[in-house]
């Protein structure tokens, strides 16, 4: 099964998250001056939305969970109030994507 990559962008400056047009590669490193490029998960939230890095997602109608990449595990984790769950699709099919951390920020 080939694995799709897709990657957004999170502009400071306009404080708006974009669709990426043309971005830089260097040594393997993906670069687009004055952004920070998130990455998609590979998951979609219950409505369908895909779910990147740093998304807020809501569970239960009430617990919010940051999406955040663990370089420890070596995987998709879930952070709320400083502790660490596992990110899997039984929990995804019960959220819904929120928000991007960096447009509440």
């Amino acid at each position: 099964m080939i694995r799709k990559l897709k990657f957004i962008a999170w502009d400071p400056q306009s404080r708006l998250l974009k669709r990426l047009g043309k971005v830089e590669l260097v040594k393997g490193e993906l670069l687009l001056k004055n952004h920070i490029i998130l990455q998609f998960t590979g998951h979609s939230d219950k409505l369908g939305k895909e779910i990147y890095d740093n998304d807020v997602l809501l569970s239960n109608g009430e617990q919010r969970f940051r999406v955040i990449w663990s370089n420890s595990a070596n995987a998709w984790q879930l952070e709320e109030d400083g502790e660490i769950k596992a990110f899997n699709a039984q929990f995804i099919a019960t959220t819904t994507r929120l928000y991007n951390f960096f447009e509440k920020s």
